[in-house]
């Protein structure tokens, strides 16, 4: 690394270090943050004698024998009391004895139950008998391979495949071992070959468990930042982050990769050395007191020691990213422990969690579409505890691609999208409520009526189903007419529902299946009505019974097909003739379908038009747009609410936006939706399975499967998608973030999957197949 220097001519090492007066004060600013139990993910030990010839370095002061009990005394000094375990591994110099290293590792090992290791390894073609001897220690974990021993020069610039040989890969894959990985070069994780490798070896060696060290060298800050994010679909990666001084690259593995592959570590025995690493033009440096000359600058320089200043790190980067104590406690102790198999891991958590909700919260979530029995019953996971992209992770820590619904289409941009989420990140640093009023819903309303030209008014929310009621209450204000005839779904209040009641009770529930009208007041029977989507003459017949009663018709300009030539225009005609508003519901399709909606695609204006869902992409925020006579009604009648004066909602819309037009998402999802179908109709063909597809919108890509035991094949579809880790079923909501390669993947388990389901059938012994119920029906649309 350009600009480095190396940890050499320090003070005389002491297991106490930390006691000093200057060390012990900046350890008073940790109070509160240091955990209860600790596991160090990174600790050296080694005898002096080994290593040949003697060291100049620090190393040769330290005991002859730096052990478990050094380690356990200098850890002891910090956290206040002495760790029960460790990763322990001999320390890497060129010239040291591995035999004799990895001799004394074992003994080591052996008065220290709670303890792992990993074994030092030499360049050499076959898996040598003084390291063979010791794999099935039982606490011999993986392998520790150094760049010391590369044959290539300088070491400093030594490739991966010159100091890790292919036995330790794929002995490590076979029996699911470790490799502790110290990459070097000036970028380190930055460097594209260091990249390359990683990827290569982790994917042909997805048995393998791969920690990259100190943050991936992170030592260079930004290398890590620039490099990481190429690496954030791996699983089989975690990341220590001993010696790491700086909170950037922590803050860097934290986005990518979530608290839960990070592991605290100390980097002993240099963990007692007064110095932190910095980042510095295009390398760092070690900033020792023999480094900076006090009596040359004006400054006061002392250093606490690297465990010390790790620590601060680490808090600084808790902070800023907002983890919790549970966060907290996995880094220090909780992730190491689950990836070494230390103590068993607490399976089921997501199910349990959900037969917990199904006891104190009514319906078991808030939201009847997210139900894990819309999809397979006792199967689905329920949780979230990460989303990134279209990945996800439930509380047991299983990865799922979302191949589904991504957030109900809220998402279009793909979870936690990193643009929203900075600005969102930006207001609430700075405030998100207030006495006052948000300027950015000033901003969104001008940003909306200049996509929109036919409108010149907007108002806001929070959800779907809030703004298409502020859009109804509008059009009864501004008609002074209570009746609403609906074309789709519009969420749960009582004006909707109310289509739901029938002419008498016998009708109660029959023209929304799905969808029971109880608790709605059965006075407001005969206040709405429905027609079918594409049906003119059903749409004419509630124009000829109703016309002059009717406030508004709410309907989806679209959702799965174009409309017949001519149906939106009779529509609009219709209504405009009679003084009906005319409501486009865009919560699902706008934005999707077309950049600002698909009415404006379609050349068909409403008098109002309502947004949610995608326009927030997981943030809260609805929109109604409107004619300024329509609009008149937002005045008229009191619409208010406290939380729609809160700003995140309109900064994550804003936000969106800007990204939606930028990058013409539309366009990129309904290519991305065309290769999805691809996939389907391409091995659906291969395997003679009864799949149906229509024309229907890539965006919201389908198929259906025709045969008499349909619900039985699309919860089998999903429990074997489950099993390769796909959250999947027979529909599928596209985001930016389904990007070509996952798609790929997704297409790879589609094969696999409906080869099976084609030989279940055959076999005649589907429902033999199944690991929880069928899955249940959801509600009808009318589209």
């Amino acid at each position: 690394m350009k600009g480095q220097n190396t940890l050499d001519k320090i003070c005389n090492f002491s297991p106490v270090d930390s006691t000093t007066s200057h060390n012990k004060a900046i350890l008073d600013e940790l109070t509160g943050f240091l955990p209860g139990s600790v596991f160090d993910a990174h600790a050296h030990i080694f005898k002096t004698s080994n290593f040949n010839p003697p060291l100049s370095t620090f190393l040769s002061e330290c005991p002859e024998v730096t052990g478990i009990d050094t380690w356990q005394q200098c850890m002891a000094s910090v956290f206040g009391f002495k760790p029960e375990g460790g990763l322990f591994m001999p320390y890497p110099v060129t010239g040291c004895d591995i035999e004799l290293a990895n001799d004394f590792l074992i003994d080591q090992l052996n008065k220290a139950p709670k303890s792992k290791g990993l074994l030092m390894v030499p360049m050499t073609e076959e898996m040598p008998v003084y390291v063979k001897k010791h794999m099935d220690h039982p606490q011999i974990c993986g392998y520790k391979p150094y760049y010391m021993f590369s044959n290539e020069q300088p070491i400093t610039q030594a490739s991966i495949r010159s100091f890790v040989p292919e036995w330790v890969w794929e002995d490590a894959h076979k029996k699911n071992r470790i490799i502790m990985l110290h990459i070097v070069k000036d970028q380190a994780l930055a460097d594209p070959d260091n990249l390359k490798v990683i990827k290569e070896k982790c994917n042909c060696y997805p048995g393998m468990k791969l920690i990259l060290a100190h943050a991936g060298r992170g030592f260079h800050a930004l290398n890590t930042k620039r490099g990481i994010a190429s690496l954030r679909r791996i699983q089989n990666i975690w990341f220590d982050m001993s010696g790491i001084c700086e909170s950037a690259p922590i803050m860097a593995i934290l986005k990518e990769f979530g608290p839960s592959k990070l592991l605290w570590g100390s980097d002993f025995p240099i963990s007692q050395v007064n110095a932190r690493c910095v980042t510095v033009g295009d390398g760092f440096l070690w900033t020792q007191n023999d480094v900076i000359n006090n009596n040359k600058v004006n400054i006061s320089y002392r250093p606490a020691i690297v465990c010390i200043e790790s620590l601060r790190a680490l808090k600084e980067a808790v902070d800023l990213f907002g983890l919790s104590r549970v966060d907290l406690n996995n880094i220090f102790y909780g992730n190491a422990y689950d990836l070494l198999n230390i103590t068993k891991k607490m399976n089921n958590r997501t199910q349990n969690l959900y037969d917990r909700a199904k006891i104190i919260i009514p319906g078991g979530t808030q939201l009847l579409s997210k139900r894990p029995e819309q999809f397979a019953p006792k199967l689905w996971p329920a949780y979230f505890q990460e989303a990134r992209g279209c990945e996800v992770w439930d509380l047991d820590g299983n990865h799922y691609y979302d191949m589904s619904i991504n957030g109900v289409s809220s998402c279009l941009l793909g979870y936690r999208d990193e643009d929203v989420t900075k600005a969102v990140t930006r207001r609430i640093n700075l405030g998100s409520m207030s006495t006052l009023n948000p300027p950015e819903e000033v901003y969104l309303a001008e940003k909306l009526l200049e996509i929109h030209p036919w409108a010149k008014g907007a108002r806001f929310a929070r959800c779907g189903g809030e703004i298409a009621t502020v859009a109804v209450r509008i059009a009864r204000a501004v008609t002074d007419r209570s009746m609403i005839a609906i074309c789709g779904y519009h969420g749960w209040h009582d004006w909707y529902l109310a289509a739901n009641l029938g002419e008498n009770d016998a009708l109660r529930g029959h023209l929304l299946s799905g969808l029971d009208p109880l608790g709605v007041p059965v006075e407001l029977r005969n206040t709405a009505t429905t027609f079918v989507y594409g049906d003119k003459e059903a749409f004419d017949r509630v124009i000829d019974q109703y016309g002059d009663r009717l406030a508004a018709v709410i309907m989806e300009p679209c959702r799965y097909h174009d409309p017949k030539k001519g149906y939106l225009e009779h529509i609009r005609n219709e209504t405009r003739k009679r003084g009906i508003l005319l409501i486009f519901d865009e919560i699902t399709i706008g934005w999707r379908r077309n950049f600002g909606g698909s009415h404006l695609q379609l050349g068909v204006n409403p008098d109002l038009a309502i947004f949610a869902k995608a326009m927030g992409n997981g943030h809260p925020i609805a929109a109604v747009i409107g004619t300024k006579e329509a609009m008149e009604g937002a005045i008229a009648s009191f619409i208010s609410s406290t939380y729609w004066t809160e700003s995140v909602g309109p900064v994550a819309a804003l936000a969106t936006i800007e990204k939606l037009e930028r990058l013409d998402v539309a366009k990129v999802v309904n290519k991305s939706g065309e290769k999805v179908l691809e996939y389907w109709k391409r091995f659906g063909k291969q395997y003679n399975l009864p799949v149906d597809f229509d024309d229907g919108y890539p965006c919201l890509a389908h198929f259906k499967f025709q045969h008499s035991l349909s619900k039985e094949l699309e919860t089998l579809y999903t429990q074997l998608m489950l099993e390769r880790g796909f959250l999947a079923g027979v529909s599928m909501s596209l985001t930016l973030a389904h990007t070509d390669d996952i798609i790929d993947l997704y297409g790879k388990a589609i094969e696999e999957v409906f080869h099976e389901l084609s030989k279940y059938i055959k076999a005649g012994n589907l429902e033999e197949k199944f690991k929880g119920p069928v899955h249940h029906t959801g509600f009808q649309r009318l589209l």
